[in-house]
């Protein structure tokens, strides 16, 4: 397999892979939505009872407009930058899943209302480099005399486990388009005419009677050309041998850090089931 890159930002990237097949891609596809590990708020715990502020004297209710499970949901979703070099699994951690500071980090809110609580409210314990990348998300509307107080846990996990832990979004994979274009008996240049306006991605174009491609990479294999020339003059195929990879992140890594994960676990994977498979008598 070679690999292209075509587009490379931050939290996106879109790669050209060649001399492959479809079921080696969508490894890599499936591996990005559920095996790349990020750090996301596992557990929540929320002040209960009176929350006096001690510049005003004023005591005030430790409860909001919606439900404090409402409340964790949103925490849980919030993206925290991640370096997998320092964080790891509870479960892999020389502190036994005691807890430390190579397996989860802690976050507090202290409001006290009326105001709106934002992602930036939510403080990281210690290391302000992992605060939320997010800061203008919304999470709850505090009312005259409610506060909220929480302090709340985030540890490393996959979105196997939990949607929350899910690093990318929108991974998309599909086969490279070739457009033939060959006029048959019969076919007018009425007919041509049509299949290229039906194209959604305007990349046909029609002009002295024939039809052109002006970029083959942006088909959508929609087939709707083909299927205007009731003639059969325009063939559209799927490259089986090269393919396109696209796909973002919610910013806790980068485009490039959750591929380079990702190709490195499925090599591991892949390692161990050869030595399954050698073991087998």
């Amino acid at each position: 397999m070679d690999a292209t890159i075509l587009e490379l930002k931050p939290k996106f990237v879109k790669l050209e892979l060649t001399n492959t097949t479809a079921s080696q891609v969508n490894s890599i596809r499936r591996t990005l939505l559920s095996d790349v590990p990020k750090l996301a708020i596992d557990d929540v715990e929320f002040h209960l009872g009176p929350i006096r502020d001690e510049a005003t004297g004023k005591d005030y209710d430790s409860s909001t407009s919606m439900f404090d499970e409402a409340i964790a949901l949103r925490l849980g979703l919030l993206p925290i930058p991640t370096d997998l070099g320092q964080f790891r699994r509870k479960s892999e951690c020389t502190c036994g899943g005691a807890g430390c500071t190579h397996c989860q980090v802690m976050f507090s809110i202290d409001k006290k209302g009326p105001c709106t609580v934002y992602a930036k409210d939510v403080v990281p314990l210690g290391d302000n480099s992992l605060a939320i990348l997010e800061p203008e998300v919304p999470l709850v509307r505090l009312g005259a005399r409610q506060a909220l107080l929480v302090y709340a846990t985030a540890v490393v996990g996959t979105a196997r486990e939990h949607a929350k832990w899910q690093v990318t979004q929108a991974v998309g994979a599909s086969p490279h388009p070739h457009i033939k274009i060959q006029k048959h008996a019969g076919c007018t240049d009425a007919c041509l005419k049509r299949a290229a306006a039906s194209c959604p991605v305007n990349i046909l174009e029609f002009s002295s009677g024939k039809v052109t491609v002006t970029d083959e990479s942006k088909c959508i294999l929609c087939w709707a050309c083909e299927k205007s020339c009731e003639h059969g003059s325009i063939k559209v195929e799927p490259d089986e041998t090269k393919h396109y990879l696209q796909y973002e992140t919610d910013g806790s890594l980068t485009a490039r850090e959750a591929l380079r994960y990702a190709l490195k676990d499925l090599k591991r994977r892949f390692e161990e089931l050869r030595e399954a498979v050698q073991a087998i008598p």
